[in-house]
């Protein structure tokens, strides 16, 4: 089936009316009426065999093309389906270099609400996940392993549609182009244009976009804000939400090393080498490194953290270290965030005690961009004392913010009395 085909075949699809959800003042309600409990068990149906492989002549598609879809079951816990229409999705994207890759990802429709109507978008840019292709979520969200699936819900929960990227090699050929902005960007960019081609009597060219992320999806929102004017014109922003976004990744480095947490060192290294032909790792690596870092390259985080280098110095890694060599530092410093200006408005958000993002980055993101004249707003999550914790309690207010701004651009959002829009500053 053709990328044409495919996109005229769901042309003709329609939601389907569920029932009413009660006005209730906690949001738990409301995400929750869009949950179905299973009481018996669903044959478990994983993706069709060669549903992730590259297709012969990639680089005749343009950048968001669907290449191949598959209608799937997308669960917040094992046993727990999200109320959504769901498919797994396979598109074409760009690398940092330009180069045309093919990118997995996951559409997911909110049921019983606005049946047969257009709905806003907003394409949801993953956290950490790892870089191990089980890691990500079009896989994970079918056996209710995504973590953040309940953030998600919470999207569907306001009536939005979600388009969510896997990125660059995560669960595609190649290694996972880790904290490459200018991939990242891209990644998410095209799952726009490749969520609107599934569905688009339900996703029009015209319907209002909006992006969201945080940690790695952090930095890829504000990539893609960034990348949008001219990588993406067409697609126009109501409003992207960045939470604690790397914004200079050449100093996230030295931030990490040393602490429990510079496995994420060994991840950069990979993604960087993945994204750039001339960035090589292999010659450097001393010692066992090299089978640790072998390793690493089919780890979730979660795996990350107890079998990958903690404690460890990126000089104990690569001999000489590689993240100062000259051709490393100026692809690093080609990923640093705040020297283009987004069209969009944009917030930042961010917990001021995060131990793994600098709170620095977003102060300094701030300043850049408003040096550049973008409309920029930042919020404290007073919520959050660290990484994790700053994620829960972001999202809400980036929810809130990203529907008002939705609003504005005349999108109908599920009536929310769960918690009113915030003013953020």
């Amino acid at each position: 089936m053709s990328v044409v085909d495919i996109a005229r075949t769901a042309g003709g699809f329609a939601l389907t009316t569920g029932a009413q959800v009660a006005r209730t003042p906690q949001r738990v309600r409301l995400t929750g009426s869009h949950l179905s409990l299973l009481s018996t068990p669903r044959r478990r149906v994983h993706w069709s065999p060669g549903f992730y492989d590259t297709p012969s002549g990639l680089g005749l598609l343009a950048p968001g093309d669907l290449i191949r879809a598959e209608p799937m079951d997308a669960y917040l816990v094992p046993g727990a389906r999200l109320r959504a229409h769901a498919w797994r999705i396979l598109y074409r994207s760009t690398g940092a270099v330009g180069e045309p890759t093919a990118v997995s990802g996951t559409l997911l429709l909110p049921v019983g609400w606005r049946a047969r109507k257009p709905l806003p978008l907003i394409a949801y840019a993953i956290g950490t996940h790892g870089i191990g292709d089980d890691a990500a979520p079009s896989r994970l969200l079918s056996t209710g392993l995504d973590w953040e699936a309940g953030l998600m819900a919470l999207v569907l929960a306001r009536g939005c549609a979600v388009v969510v990227t896997d990125y660059q090699g995560l669960g595609t050929a190649g290694d996972h182009a880790y904290m490459v902005g200018r991939a990242l960007g891209c990644n998410v960019l095209d799952s726009i244009r490749a969520g609107r081609q599934l569905a688009p009597a339900e996703l029009p060219e015209d319907c209002p976009a909006a992006i969201m992320g945080y940690s790695e999806g952090g930095t890829a929102a504000a990539w893609a804000a960034q990348l949008q004017p001219s990588y993406a014109p067409e697609l126009k922003l109501a409003g992207v939400a960045a939470g604690a976004a790397a914004a200079d990744v050449e100093l996230a480095g030295p931030t990490l090393d040393g602490s429990f947490f510079s496995f994420f060192l060994a991840y950069g290294a990979i993604g960087y080498a993945a994204a750039y032909p001339e960035l090589v790792l292999e010659p450097y690596l001393v010692g066992d490194t090299a089978k640790i870092i072998d390793a690493l390259r089919h780890t979730n985080i979660l795996q990350a953290a107890v079998r990958g280098p903690r404690f460890a110095h990126a000089g104990d890694l690569t001999s000489p270290n590689v993240l100062e060599l000259p051709s490393w530092r100026k692809r690093l410093r080609e990923n640093r965030l705040g020297t283009i200006a987004p069209q969009a408005p944009v917030l930042l958000h961010h917990a001021r005690n995060d131990q793994i993002v600098a709170f620095e980055h977003s102060e300094q993101l701030l300043e850049d961009w408003t040096a550049l004249g973008v409309d920029v707003s930042f919020h404290i999550t007073r919520g959050g004392f660290d990484h994790i914790s700053g994620a829960v309690a972001g999202a809400p207010v980036a929810l809130d913010w990203l529907g008002k701004r939705l609003a504005e651009q005349g999108a109908e959002l599920r009536p929310s009395n769960v918690v009113p829009l915030r003013r953020v500053a």
